[in-house]
């Protein structure tokens, strides 16, 4: 492990991105649960629903991608605070907002706030010097606290209906507030060495690449992910067996993650990376228009799990071009937009609750995503790949930056 995260200080740093990921991913896993409750108090059509979640959605991108030139001199911990407050306002105001403008004024406060939030996280995790180590980590972390507050957010809902719900999104976000303060709230003393040098493509080529790979995956294997329930529902799964196959889901996303840890203590890219893109591109295609149910529950489970070692391991890449968090950061809001196209793609090209253009478009996207990958990684001029190569000295350590004396 990097000398930043040997010592109890590493760890306690750990433990904040850690939350700061589980803030900053709320309303990506738990969302659906507030746009539910919404349509069925009758606040919300199902196309003011839609664009409610596309306003935080831009929103959510728009903030990272602004944060992205400032990453190198980005103090986490300050953002990271002033970006949870902001999103308990957000959530908490949302409980008590009864009109559709003060509802979507909210969620673009609360997409800037979630924004910069995983903006934190990214470059966190870049100055850390284990990138994909420290987001799959996160990851577990957040799938098990995730877990939990499903089971509650319902009960929420019974109780008290949209201020039920809203309040216990804040609520989760307020206890996440205090570990926050581990954060490190210093700025990178100076610039880092050129990170390229062992990559395939030219310096400045690489992070355009490598941008690409995660702007074509999250495009591709999301394109279709909000209309899973229904297309589930039309090969004949009962609404009830999509909750049970969900949970299912959950438990190999969360053995993929551990799996993902371990690996990343071996290899800054793992070798499996490539064939995991293009697997997901053609599970993409049963996924969208499945000819069994049987196919579907295989389909949905294999990219649900393939997410939690593809997206850390695309995103670790581009903390290893860049270390200094700002391709990182970018790749974050890069994820918001793609999606944002593709599932507008999907819901226009959908025929009878089946999705088959979008499933041949995401394989599309995951194959551009696997070249670009390569593009990225794979050897050239007689030097090892960046899978081979030994780990990048930490930017950040716990307690500060990195002065270079420290173990690898």
């Amino acid at each position: 492990m990097v000398g930043g995260l040997r010592n109890r200080a590493g760890l306690l740093v750990l433990a904040a991105i850690s939350a700061a990921d589980c803030a900053a991913h709320s309303m990506n896993s738990l969302g659906p649960f507030a746009v539910g409750e919404l349509v069925r108090g009758g606040r919300f059509s199902i196309m003011q629903a839609g664009l409610w979640s596309c306003v935080e959605m831009l929103a959510y991108a728009v903030a990272m991608t602004a944060i992205a030139p400032l990453s190198a001199r980005l103090r986490l911990r300050l953002v990271a605070l002033l970006a949870g407050i902001g999103l308990v306002v957000a959530q908490a105001g949302s409980a008590f907002a009864v009109g559709v403008w003060p509802l979507l004024a909210l969620r673009v406060l609360s997409g800037s706030c979630l924004g910069g939030l995983n903006a934190v996280v990214n470059i966190g995790a870049s100055r850390l010097g284990k990138p994909v180590f420290v987001l799959a980590f996160v990851m577990v972390v957040q799938t098990v606290v995730f877990s939990l507050a499903s089971l509650l957010l319902p009960h929420a809902s019974a109780l008290a209906g949209q201020k039920g719900i809203f309040l216990a999104l804040a609520g989760l976000v307020v206890v996440l507030l205090p570990l926050l303060f581990f954060l490190p709230d210093t700025v990178l003393p100076t610039p880092g060495a050129n990170p390229q040098a062992g990559y395939a493509a030219p310096a400045h080529a690489a992070p355009v690449w490598a941008l690409l790979a995660v702007l074509f995956y999250t495009g591709g294997s999301l394109a279709v992910w909000p209309f899973t329930q229904r297309i589930g529902l039309s090969v004949g799964l009962a609404p009830s067996s999509f909750g049970v196959l969900s949970a299912v889901a959950n438990i190999a996303g969360l053995v993929v993650c551990l799996a993902t840890v371990l690996q990343s203590r071996r290899h800054i890219t793992s070798p499996l990376l490539v064939p995991a893109l293009v697997l997901a591109g053609g599970v993409c295609v049963v996924q969208a228009c499945p000819p069994t149910p049987w196919l579907f529950c295989t389909a949905f489970v294999l990219n649900y799990a393939a997410w939690f070692f593809v997206y850390p391991s695309l995103v670790g890449l581009t903390c290893l071009v860049d270390p200094t968090g700002k391709l990182a950061s970018r790749a974050g809001g890069a994820w918001m937009f793609s999606q944002a196209a593709t599932t507008l793609f999907a819901s226009a090209t959908q025929t009878h609750g089946l999705y088959l253009w979008t499933g041949l478009f995401s394989l599309a996207l995951c194959l551009c995503a696997a070249l670009a990958t390569l593009r990225v990684t794979r050897p050239h001029a007689g030097r090892p790949g960046p899978n081979m190569q030994q780990a990048s000295q930490p930017a950040y350590s716990a307690c500060g930056p990195n002065t270079g004396t420290g173990p690898d």
